[in-house]
């Protein structure tokens, strides 16, 4: 993005009406951001981004065609921004203009035919339409990259059954649980599967079979991250709609670096098996995180949901270097290096997490969950029981409490023995 700097302070102008607009956009006043982006793009109407902004700030209150005047806008000045081709494609198929979104999602792959997401988006909008057979191959071609993503597996399963292939869409479920077992709604899917095949008379106790996971299963990670816009309204997975994977969505952060898009983390999300985070975006630590450092913090989060643990690490550091109270970032850290098999690393961010705020019971859970990794069962417990007392109703709480005491039972046997 290139702002023309002149006498008159244009560039500071509009970088004011852009910070405004994103401000706008985090409190959810989208008609107030596009009107703070119109008055930045009246001072420079060549900045991509700003109109990219404006785009995604339409499509909020469902003004796809005009989203889409956005981003053509954008594409014009940036030709080659993927971002801005990947909205462009949700806002097409918002309209129902399927041929057209697709070719978006083509353009993507004629030059990166390695984007797995763009393979699953193609799929996503195929199914919208019905072409299930088509669908089915961009799913397909989705799982031979990444058959890491339970999302595509699940939407494969349910692809399959609209084809009435009920045995391979349980096992696409089954896939799918694999990767992820902490995920109802694919439990779900799986039991109506089932149902249709007439493999059982009996009506399906979809809770009970969620409750049988293997024993081994660890707790749930936890991620409290600050209350943040959403970026795309995911669908509920139901047996007729795919949970659709929503593109990158950029909102200017600075003039001076390129900024990543802000994550509305969500429980069951494809991308981040976390649970309960609902509770920590209401009781946001006492010590007021500095806005910079809430900034970094969650451009760390972006780089996290992307599993780009590494990046994620780098931006947490930033946060941290900026405010060190940030428990958040310390904790958020210390998930990322667990998620890399640094274990001691990542307790002692754990711990330190809960120096600044002690009475989180996400945090305990996290310390617990790595305990527990750590063979340390008797420590892990008394975690997760702190974790308890300060939330009674944690399902994670109860489940760590639960595998501890499993665990020292077992222990105990053998050294019997």
């Amino acid at each position: 993005m290139v702002l023309e700097i002149s006498p008159d302070n244009s560039f500071a102008d509009a970088f004011t009406w852009i910070s405004k607009g994103n401000t706008h956009v985090e409190s959810g006043m989208y008609t107030e951001a596009i009107q703070c982006y119109d008055r930045a793009l009246k001072i420079n109407p060549a900045m991509a981004d700003v109109w990219n902004n404006k785009g995604l700030a339409m499509a909020r209150i469902a003004r796809f065609e005009e989203a889409v005047i956005c981003y053509l806008k954008a594409i014009e000045l940036q030709p080659d921004d993927e971002e801005v081709m990947y909205n462009k494609g949700i806002a097409l198929a918002k309209l129902g203009r399927t041929i057209e979104a697709i070719a978006c999602y083509d353009k993507i792959l004629e030059k990166n035919p390695l984007d797995s997401g763009a393979w699953c988006i193609k799929g996503d909008i195929l199914y919208e339409s019905g072409n299930f057979e088509e669908a089915l191959r961009a799913y397909d071609r989705s799982i031979e990259i990444n058959p890491k993503d339970e999302t595509v597996w699940n939407n494969k399963g349910l692809t399959l059954g609209k084809l009435d292939r009920l045995s391979e869409a349980i096992e696409s479920y089954d896939k799918a649980l694999e990767i992820n077992p902490k995920v109802e709604k694919i439990w779900s899917n799986k039991g109506l599967a089932i149902t249709k095949m007439g493999q059982t008379g009996e009506k399906i106790d979809l809770q009970k079979i969620a409750s049988d996971m293997p024993e081994e299963e660890k707790v749930l990670e936890e991620i409290p991250v600050l209350i943040q816009p959403e970026q795309g309204v995911a669908p509920e997975v139901t047996e007729s709609q795919p949970e659709i994977i929503k593109p990158v969505e950029t909102v200017i952060e600075t003039p001076s670096i390129q900024p990543e898009n802000v994550i509305s983390v969500k429980a069951e999300s494809q991308e981040n098996p976390i649970s309960e985070i609902e509770v920590n975006n209401k009781e946001i630590p006492k010590h007021e995180i500095q806005e910079e450092s809430k900034d970094y913090l969650i451009k760390g989060n972006s780089f996290f949901s992307k599993r780009k643990y590494d990046q994620a690490i780098d931006y947490f550091d930033i946060s941290l270097r900026i405010d060190g109270q940030n428990s958040i970032a310390w904790n958020n850290k210390g998930l990322a290096l667990a998620r890399m098999g640094k274990i001691d690393e990542s307790l002692t961010c754990y711990e330190k997490a809960l120096e600044l705020t002690p009475e989180d019971h996400i945090f305990l859970i996290n310390k617990g969950n790595i305990l527990y990794k750590k063979g340390d069962y008797r420590e892990a417990f008394k975690a997760f029981e702190s974790a308890f007392e300060l939330a009674p109703d944690s399902n994670n709480a109860i489940k760590g409490m639960e595998l501890c005491l499993k665990s020292l039972k077992k222990s105990l046997k053998k050294k019997k023995v």
